[in-house]
């Protein structure tokens, strides 16, 4: 069976069946909410600092890349994994067949400003290497399941980012 998602390149195959219709059809709806209320959720986020997400007991932040064609700052809610003081993040796009934007604003210009229950911090966005993305994955999959959904929804593997606090000024 071919692999998957991010498992190809990160270590064994995904076996799980192809997504039905109907949950093709949800998470193309989920791509579109997520990309149509992002200025709302951003605000909610920062409002709450971060509160918002917690009913859903997820770890959220906002991650604010700089445009690569427009230069333009760019601000995005994402689910984050702890990782010794670093947070790691997966560039899933909810299945979709391209990465996100914010993903190839950072592999453009690494440096990046997050914004974690109110507090602001400058980041540098480093690449798992295929052995973390593969030991890596599992976690992801285990605290949140849905990323298992989104691997059998693309034959696009995913890459899995490090995003490694700097130094305050």
């Amino acid at each position: 069976m071919p692999e998957t998602g991010p498992t190809r390149g990160h270590g064994k195959a995904d076996a799980a069946a192809p997504l039905s219709r109907l949950e093709r059809i949800g998470l193309t709806l989920h791509r579109l909410l997520d990309k149509w209320l992002t200025p709302l959720g951003v605000a909610a986020y920062r409002r709450t600092k971060g509160g918002v997400a917690k009913p859903w007991k997820v770890d959220v932040l906002l991650l604010t890349t700089r445009g690569r064609r427009t230069g333009r700052e760019r601000t995005v809610l994402l689910q984050f994994f702890l990782d010794d003081g670093a947070m790691v993040v997966t560039a899933a796009n909810d299945g979709g067949d391209a990465p996100p934007a914010w993903y190839l604003n950072l592999t453009s210009d690494p440096l990046a400003r997050i914004e974690v229950n109110g507090r602001t911090r400058s980041v540098r966005a480093e690449e798992l290497s295929a052995d973390e993305a593969a030991a890596w994955w599992p976690r992801i999959v285990q605290r949140d399941p849905n990323y298992a959904r989104y691997a059998r929804a693309t034959m696009r593997p995913f890459t899995i980012l490090r995003l490694v606090p700097l130094p305050d000024r």
